[in-house]
């Protein structure tokens, strides 16, 4: 559609010279008015994209005008003109939400610059009210999307809340399945309980028994007080138990007992103990592919999957990437307390068609880091951290120093490269053992593991 824009000025040669000027472009669709109020009335018929008017006619002058469109539509912007320039109606002009303010007689070239810039604005103005509109629509807890995936998906967390039947939530990586399991506890009877979330993955084998379970005083060398574990904790709630396919055999087996029965025992106690809890468990991993291979146990599985809810990751529901950007600016501008940012038109097309293996965690990351780094108000296509034809881009820039030669130091670009190829092994691959990592790296397991002890990185869910 064409861009529809509105001269107003009480000079009919000056009318004529706007509408012959702007209606070479055949993306412009050019209309004229007299006056402001007759400007009015037409704008209540055909709302414009664009109003250039002058500031001094007979009437309502062009800043009245200015302050009743603004007033009624606030996408359409307004260009004042006037061959009486001072400072103060330049200052007023602006303060009433003009785009601009040009000074008779200008430039053509001047015009059809600032007309294409203007449009640009308003345009971006449209989008932002679209997305947030969307948004809003869109919005299941800290949840976003309207695709037909994520629609299934509430669909399922509603029918799942209702029941106190165990869930399983599947998925990559930086899905959200997090925020899954806390939708099916807020939503749920359980959602004034206790929401207690507990990572398997981070948890040392030695003391994850007790870190479920609990322990008595004097169970085990540096047991000085008994521990309440995290069963206990879900009483009355919910027990989040994520990346659950870390968890070790022998914990496999108590953790079903637990289960059956909602009863277990402290480490080093011989109390039963009872805990009314739902189990919500989450695992980036392909369990029946475990099973197969010993890994997990089978009846375990099927303990844990009477409903299962499997997270697309977000090269699959590219739609919802509008609005997760728009979601993640507005938290941003919040965290910041600074003023909002936009994204230009080059670098929203390139978050659409990047493929983020990090999912939507690595989208969070990537606006939050251009949000910090870029110099204006509106996010460039370089300021984010995907290469060109939309791989990961190295950002070396912070972390390296210059020489007097003009050189960069090789070891710091080393350090940085191997930083980031082990978070992104993590990203993809983290449902994998670090043996089985360090292979796909080409390098030895203990090797690997030092360079995440080095960069103090972990398995995340």
């Amino acid at each position: 559609m064409r861009a529809q824009v509105l001269i107003v000025d009480d000079e009919p040669n000056m009318r004529r010279t706007l509408e012959i000027l702007l209606g070479e472009d055949e993306r412009l669709e050019v209309a004229s008015a007299p006056s402001a109020e007759k400007a009015l009335e037409r704008l209540a018929r055909e709302p414009a994209d664009l109003v250039l008017t002058d500031l001094t006619m007979p009437g309502m002058d062009g800043l009245e005008l200015l302050r009743r469109v603004r007033e009624s539509s606030p996408e359409t912007q307004v260009v004042l003109m006037t061959a009486y320039q001072t400072v103060e109606s330049a200052l007023a002009a602006m303060r009433a939400g003009a785009f601009e303010y040009l000074i008779k007689p200008f430039a053509p070239e001047e015009l059809v610059s600032i007309v294409e810039a203007a449009l640009k604005q308003g345009a971006q103005v449209r989008e932002t009210r679209r997305l947030r509109a969307a948004l809003e629509a869109g919005r299941f807890g800290d949840l976003v999307g309207t695709s037909e995936a994520m629609r299934r998906i509430f669909h399922t967390i509603e029918r799942a809340a209702e029941t106190d039947a165990t869930v399983l939530v599947t998925g990559e990586s930086g899905t959200g399945k997090g925020l899954v399991a806390r939708a099916v506890h807020y939503r749920s009877k359980r959602a004034d309980g206790p929401f207690v979330a507990v990572n398997v993955a981070a948890l040392a084998p030695s003391l994850a028994e007790s870190e479920l379970f609990g322990h008595e005083r004097g169970a085990f060398t540096g047991a000085v007080k008994t521990r309440i574990g995290r069963l206990e904790q879900a009483d009355g709630g919910t027990l989040f138990l994520d990346e659950i396919g870390e968890l070790t055999p022998t914990l496999q087996t108590k953790l079903l007992t637990a289960l059956q029965d909602r009863t277990f025992e402290r480490v080093g106690g011989s109390q039963t103990l009872h805990s009314d809890l739902r189990v919500i468990a989450a695992t980036n991993r392909d369990l029946e592919k475990a099973i197969a291979e010993g890994s997990f146990r089978e009846d375990l599985y099927y303990r844990l999957h009477v409903v299962t809810i499997a997270v697309p990751p977000l090269r699959e529901r590219r739609e919802d990437i509008p609005l997760l950007v728009e979601h993640f600016l507005a938290d941003l501008q919040r965290k910041l307390d600074g003023p909002p940012k936009a994204l230009s038109a080059e670098a929203r097309e390139a978050l659409e068609t990047y493929d983020f293996p990090g999912n939507v965690r690595e989208l969070a990351n990537i606006l939050e880091r251009a949000s910090i780094l870029a110099d204006g108000a509106e996010i460039q296509r370089g300021d984010l951290p995907i290469g060109p034809r939309g791989d990961a881009k190295p950002q070396l820039g912070q972390f390296v120093r210059g020489t007097r030669n003009g050189w960069v130091e090789l070891q710091a670009v080393v350090k940085e490269l191997e930083r980031q190829l082990c978070e992104r092994a993590l990203a993809e691959h983290g449902h994998l053992s670090n043996e089985e990592i360090a292979t796909l790296l080409g390098t030895s397991r203990r090797v690997f593991e030092l360079r995440l002890a080095e960069f103090g990185l972990q398995k995340r869910k």
